[in-house]
């Protein structure tokens, strides 16, 4: 069983609804083309997390992107931090998840539903599209993106994918690193900022912290590290007591960073984990250029990339997983 409606409404706002038989997604055109939901139909879970107190609604391109954030699957562009480069005024997360999309097209192709839409950056001269496929055959979402220069000039930048997932106490982080890299922390035992450790075990002045296991809400912490060095493109975030995870194949060439945004009730009373794909290091773009990891995209050229996400169930391991994915 599969459908793709491209008429839906979700929150009052226009959505486009991709279904098989594993899975039911939804993307919202009018706020950055996000991904609200992906549904795991035998358990009726919802992988992503959304916001308990901010439903999808638009926002402007200046807005503070954390006070208008309903959660789901949102991307970067040019930067993740706000940010001041070559007299332009980056927002965080960038100048492309608050815009209204135009929806190319949203079809059936062969056993795949695809939908395809894209917009123009209103700060860099770029076009960007976004193509959303769930497969016919099995739980596998393609996400492909590309940004295009439109302008006379290199534009530097860096892009990463973002997506938020709901927490439990038992969340277990299979992160494919050999080095962590402390950005923030809100308590001593989740590190110091610029503390380097060997990916999970960080030693702290309160002991050691395996940084693969979630924490409680209740924990009241948060952090956010750097996972670098990566050994193979992909991770999964897994619920040891159900064994349901989540799995995200991604071009290690091309992002060989990934940002930890992990909340345990520490920042707003959120519960969720946020492991991001990113091109560059820092996930600030003046930082990364001065650091010399940031991308340059020359006139007339295209930045591409394509993630994979899959739903595993307990009985099924994440290496199997990740065979599905690479051969959706």
């Amino acid at each position: 069983m599969g459908r793709i409606q491209a008429n839906a409404n979700i929150h009052g706002l226009r959505a486009i609804q991709l279904e098989n038989e594993w899975l039911n997604i939804s993307i919202l055109p009018d706020v950055g083309a996000k991904l609200y939901d992906l549904h795991w139909k035998p358990s009726r879970r919802d992988f992503l997390w959304h916001n308990p107190r901010i439903l999808p609604q638009t926002f402007a391109i200046e807005a503070n992107f954390d006070n208008y954030w309903c959660g789901g699957w949102d991307e970067g562009f040019p930067t993740c931090d706000a940010c001041e480069y070559k007299g332009e005024s980056y927002p965080n997360l960038g100048e492309l998840r608050s815009l209204r999309w135009n929806v190319l097209a949203a079809d059936r192709d062969g056993d795949d539903f695809v939908a395809r839409l894209c917009a123009f950056g209103p700060i860099s001269p770029v076009r960007a599209e976004k193509t959303v496929t769930i497969s016919g055959k099995s739980p596998v979402v393609k996400i492909k993106y590309e940004i295009a220069n439109l302008g006379p000039a290199p534009l530097d930048f860096i892009w990463g994918t973002h997506p938020a997932l709901a927490a439990t106490a038992h969340t277990i982080l299979k992160i494919q690193a050999r080095t962590g890299i402390v950005g923030l922390s809100s308590v001593p035992s989740l590190g110091t900022p610029g503390q380097r450790y060997s990916w999970p075990q960080i030693e702290t002045p309160v002991g050691i912290t395996d940084m693969s296991r979630a924490r409680p809400a209740d924990a009241n912490v948060f952090c956010g590290h750097y996972a670098t060095d990566l050994h193979a493109g992909w991770y999964a975030v897994e619920d040891s007591e159900t064994g349901d995870g989540f799995l995200l194949s991604f071009p290690v060439e091309t992002c060989p960073y990934l940002w930890l945004w992990l909340v345990y009730g520490g920042w707003r009373g959120y519960h969720h984990v946020i492991v991001e794909p990113w091109t560059g290091y820092p996930v600030h773009l003046a930082e990364a250029v001065r650091g010399g990891t940031g991308r340059t995209l020359e006139p007339d050229a295209k930045f591409s990339a394509e993630v994979r996400a899959v739903i595993y169930t307990k009985g099924e391991s994440c290496q199997q997983a990740l065979r599905r994915a690479q051969f959706a």
